[in-house]
């Protein structure tokens, strides 16, 4: 059955580490954050102005509303985690059960734009029935958003979901196959229409394709290739993506965590430069 700490527990357990720990920034580690009432909510703004620390949580879009964003930005909330997987209406509401159409995704992420608060979109790729072309509708709605900062991860058939039973059924994974989330990019599932290695170009290249113009999507393209050549093009455009859309250090109106954080990933693969 379904449980919540109060808020003032959770109030009790945040001033707890604010005394003992000298903690500057909170996460709130619920996947969807937000699936509270409104009366709900609004005790929450309530119990957190008394503590006032920027925080990050994540949710899905279909839990936003302007009370909602208001509220938020009123109590610092410093970043939100969206939820959005997959770009393509049709593929989202028949394999994932998520409904929203893009435009009102596109709509409802207006709002932290409104009120100041950022936001990242959290995004997968590698479902079964998927294709590459597919995974460029994903592409294709990031491009709408213009959100604070994006990313792509490989789809894990997790016990336990109605989406490890497909895979089993279509003989993708073996029943008795353990999963876990790991920091590899590789897939777990060897799709003929959709092969591993097509996944990983589009991890690879995912943020490129989001940010640059479509007149060097064919340079993106030969950069997907983890040949000499490839890499050389992806090095160049890297480091143009770095310099463009990474905040430098030290810039955050916040101070020190969100700068050190935006740093650290952008030494590793810039198709995972979440928050």
């Amino acid at each position: 059955y379904f449980r919540r700490k109060s808020w003032s527990i959770v109030k009790e357990e945040l001033q707890l580490y604010i005394e003992k720990y000298k903690v500057e920034y909170i996460y709130f580690n619920a996947e969807t954050f937000l699936a509270m009432s409104e009366k709900e909510f609004d005790e929450f703004v309530v119990m957190y102005l008394d503590i006032g620390l920027p925080f990050w949580m994540q949710t899905r879009v279909e839990t936003f509303n302007e009370h909602r964003i208001e509220g938020l930005e009123r109590v610092n909330c410093n970043r939100i985690s969206v939820g959005l997987e997959h770009g393509n209406e049709e593929f989202r509401k028949k394999i994932l059960d998520r409904r929203w159409n893009n435009q009102d995704i596109i709509k409802s992420l207006k709002v932290p734009h409104k009120y100041g608060v950022k936001f990242s979109v959290n995004n997968i790729t590698g479902f079964p029935y998927e294709t590459k072309k597919l995974a460029f509708d994903t592409i294709e709605l990031n491009r709408y958003i213009e959100s604070d900062n994006q990313n792509i991860f490989t789809f894990v058939p997790f016990h336990g979901t109605p989406l490890r039973k497909t895979c089993e059924d279509l003989g993708l994974i073996k029943p008795e196959t353990i999963t876990k989330c790991v920091t590899t990019d590789d897939s777990q599932l060897n799709m003929p229409q959709y092969p591993p290695h097509e996944i990983k170009e589009i991890l690879r290249c995912f943020n490129l394709y989001v940010k640059f113009p479509k007149n060097r999507w064919k340079e993106i393209e030969r950069a997907e290739k983890e040949d000499e050549e490839g890499n050389k093009i992806y090095k160049i455009l890297k480091e143009e993506f770095l310099e463009k859309h990474m905040p430098k250090p030290n810039a955050s109106p916040h101070g020190g965590l969100e700068d050190f954080v935006f740093h650290a990933k952008s030494n590793k693969d810039i198709s995972k430069s979440t928050h």
